[in-house]
């Protein structure tokens, strides 16, 4: 392990002890112990984060990364649901919920999802440690939780999942939503989106949020690639968990969805004359073809054609797009809604650099034959770290750390330098 590695693994280790939530939730009855994104800016649980704040974990102590998933997956609904939101301790922050736009299926758990990266966080468990007992335990549970994914919201069963609503790609005020949501690309007001997601979201609640009506409404229905990019990877980690566990027929399964998967993405997605991978929105399955990062992200499959994965390495290479100072932008630096700085209150996505994105498109480059390139990105990332802290995003000209402060899955930079470290 480098030296580098090694120093950051104990500011990690530092900044998840400050961020760690633990306790008793009398609603549920129900112990919880996780790392929020941000003490002072999001004290809850999201799905997403403690997917990456589970993979952070296994770096430096297995047994929390299991505590993380556990109180994840504690209030796994009947029907095999996770909410993308826990509230756990809901009732110390009453005055901060009411800034907070979400459906909520209790007042104690939100009633929308976000991008599936429990599938690998699971096997990031089982592969460097993980308690055998624990693995066969919430293994079925993930299961459960992908096979929920696959029934509700892929109803034309061509391998793609679909978001009803922008933030549950976790991107939310992404400039290629804009369009579609009728909002100007450069729109500064949070109000604006702000209006724009209740007018998805209130048709949903006349209808009870039930799935197959919110379909039937094609408000917002978009096979997000982003979204299902981490999805094909979680279905090929559960294959390769369940051959683990002897489940051969269960293996082959998930082997199957996630080859459908990544053969919807290669094919309905790509746009050849792009050079890129564009969302399809609506039931009608029109293309958003606002170029931004989710455009880049199947970069980190394995399975992507080398001749798929040149095109989008082009792209990362491109000064008028994406080879800023400090990469990746979000959004390419030539699309008229990219903004690199704070837009205003707390728009996100719409430009600044983010660790997550980073880290999958690191994965990639050294998955398709550019470990310079990951270097590159990894070391500038460490830059900004270093510099500014953990914070939520970056301004990719200037290295400006933004939004919130100790911003947990920021610490992605750790399992990067660790790859870094692998891959020499």
């Amino acid at each position: 392990m480098s030296e580098r590695t090694e120093s950051m693994r104990e500011t990690v280790r530092a900044l998840y002890d400050r961020n760690r939530q633990q306790g008793h939730a009398p609603w549920c009855g129900l112990d919880y112990d996780f790392i929020c994104p941000s003490n002072g800016t999001y004290p809850f649980q999201w799905f997403w984060d403690s997917g990456f704040h589970a993979i952070v974990l296994t770096q430096t102590d297995v047994a929390r990364a299991q505590a993380e998933l556990r109180s994840l997956l504690a209030n796994q609904q009947p029907d095999g649901f996770v909410a993308h939101v826990t509230f756990w301790q809901r009732e110390r922050y009453e005055e901060m919920l009411k800034t907070y736009s979400i459906a909520y299926r209790t007042p104690h758990l939100s009633d929308c999802i976000q991008p599936a990266v429990i599938g690998e966080s699971l096997e990031y468990v089982a592969r460097r440690g993980g308690d055998a007992k624990f693995v066969a335990e919430h293994l079925p549970k993930v299961r459960r939780y992908f096979d929920w994914l696959d029934r509700m919201r892929d109803p034309d069963r061509d391998g793609l999942v679909a978001v009803l609503q922008p933030d549950e790609s976790g991107l939310d005020q992404a400039p290629k939503y804009d369009e579609y949501l009728k909002v100007s690309p450069l729109e500064k007001r949070h109000e604006a989106f702000t209006e724009a997601w209740e007018r998805v979201a209130n048709p949903y609640q006349a209808v009870g949020r039930d799935h197959e009506k919110m379909f039937a409404l094609d408000v917002f229905v978009v096979e997000d690639v982003l979204v299902n990019t981490i999805y094909a990877l979680g279905q090929a980690a559960l294959g390769r968990l369940l051959a683990d566990a002897g489940d051969a027929a269960g293996a082959r399964d998930f082997e199957v969805r996630a080859a459908l998967t990544r053969k919807s993405l290669f094919e309905k997605c790509w746009d050849e004359k792009a050079g890129l991978f564009f969302d399809l929105a609506g039931n009608g399955e029109r293309k958003l073809t606002t170029n931004s990062v989710s455009s880049l992200l199947p970069l980190a499959l394995p399975e992507l054609p080398q001749e798929q994965a040149k095109k989008l390495i082009a792209h990362l290479e491109n000064p008028a797009e994406y080879a800023a100072a400090y990469p990746v932008p979000t959004v390419a630096m030539n699309e008229p809604g990219y903004d690199p700085g704070v837009v205003g209150r707390s728009l996100v996505y719409r430009g600044p650099s983010w660790m997550n994105t980073n880290w999958y498109l690191t994965r990639g480059l050294r998955l398709h034959g550019r470990p310079d390139l990951a270097d590159t990105v990894v070391d500038r990332s460490l830059a900004l770290v270093e510099r500014e802290g953990f914070r939520e995003y970056y301004n990719p000209g200037t290295g400006q750390g933004n939004g919130a402060k100790d911003f947990s899955w920021t610490a992605l930079i750790l399992e990067m330098l660790a790859e870094a470290d692998a891959s020499r």
